[in-house]
């Protein structure tokens, strides 16, 4: 098949849609499809394309923030416009991400008459501005999906502000990754001191909870000197987190910024601490600590809860509440067995989210789609 697989965000920034996409794709390429990833166009240097894959950036870009993150707002115009329109021709199927992130995913999806799949990632906050969103995504859902002939979401999370057309279900698809590299990955140097290493991966603003985390730590630090904390991305509250670490004199806390080689960190930790207290629908990096070994305490929002099962289910915690997130953390530090048994659970467990092993199920979903749309052209005509 030859496939486009349009991502509205910075293709070249860590985040999980962004790996899901690249992961996916060079899955798909290695099963023998032409993969083509279209993008915005950024100031991000770029990464390698993945192998068998091309990535295609096109528009103008402006990042912005909202409701606790950031993203992208892109655009094709005047020639790139048109390069956008002449590439999405010849695709047997187009997946869309997101596609009501502004504007580039929608110009494509204009530019694109053939079988196509979207996946909707987002899951909105709680509150007065989520319900607006929730609102926005309900009436944007109506006008759009009926376009798609196969709908997924990542869990149950996004779903209830999406309306599928009659006849049409949604339907569950992880945001799998490659998880080759954290199975037996090498320790980053320097970190195996006798100190009991708790990490956090994830870019830092609010909705990923890092400042959460480092006031639980705190708390934790008073009793347990042999903690340490390792903040691992970057992003605009990082200031604010290495103000707090100098004001408290919290010298176990390393900032080492976004890294280039993600399952050494992973593989150094003893605990991976991920406090996202709302936005989450699903969780791709509690799947990598899981591939990893490594026990995990998270906030119980609506992703997370679907990852964490069984016993790890004991280290979901209430969104936002940090003495909550220090309980847990402190039970996980102090019980050196139940670290062990958590991380054996978590190896045996994500390999089902391994992008070669759904990469299968995304072809049948990618035939099926093709199937539904010469259907409905033929009761068209």
């Amino acid at each position: 098949m030859k496939i486009a697989q349009v991502c509205p965000y910075d293709i070249d920034r860590p985040g999980g849609v962004q790996r899901h996409i690249r992961d996916t794709a060079e899955a798909l390429a290695e099963r023998g499809h032409e993969v083509k990833i279209i993008a915005p166009a950024t100031d991000t240097p770029s990464l390698p394309s993945p192998s068998g894959v091309s990535i295609h950036r096109l528009g103008r870009s402006f990042p912005i923030k909202f409701s606790g993150t950031s993203f992208e707002i892109a655009i094709a115009l005047g020639r790139q416009r048109a390069d956008l329109k002449a590439l999405m021709r010849g695709f047997d199927v187009a997946h869309f991400h997101t596609v009501w992130s502004p504007f580039l995913a929608v110009q494509a999806l204009s530019f694109y008459d053939g079988p196509a799949v979207a996946t909707f990632h987002d899951t909105p906050p709680h509150g007065v501005c989520g319900h607006m969103l929730r609102a926005l995504f309900l009436l944007l859902s109506r006008l759009l999906l009926p376009r798609f002939d196969a709908i997924l979401t990542p869990s149950e999370a996004p779903q209830g502000h999406l309306v599928p057309p009659p006849g049409q279900g949604l339907t569950i698809f992880p945001p799998c990754t490659d998880l080759r590299s954290f199975l037996q990955a090498n320790p980053q140097p320097g970190f195996s001191d006798g100190h009991l290493n708790i990490l956090f991966l994830g870019r830092l603003e609010p909705r990923k909870g890092a400042m959460l985390l480092l006031k639980a730590f705190r708390i934790l630090r008073a009793t347990n000197p042999s903690l340490r904390l390792i903040i691992a991305g970057a992003g605009a509250q990082e200031n604010a987190l290495r103000r707090l670490v100098e004001r408290d004199q919290l010298s176990s806390v390393v900032f080492v910024g976004p890294p280039a080689d993600v399952a050494s960190w992973f593989s150094a930790a003893d605990i991976f601490c991920a406090p996202s207290p709302y936005g989450e629908s699903f969780g791709i990096v509690i799947v990598e600590a899981m591939a990893s070994g490594k026990p995990v305490v998270a906030a119980a929002n609506e992703g997370y809860r679907t990852l964490l099962t069984g016993e790890a289910a004991r280290f979901l915690v209430p969104p936002g509440n940090i003495k909550k997130l220090a309980e847990a953390l402190a039970a996980l530090a102090a019980d050196e067995s139940l670290r062990h048994r958590l991380g054996e659970w978590g190896r045996a467990t994500a390999p089902r989210y391994d992008c070669r092993t759904l990469a299968p199920r995304l072809e049948e979903i990618f035939r099926d789609a093709i199937n539904a749309h010469r259907l409905k052209a033929r009761n068209v005509i």
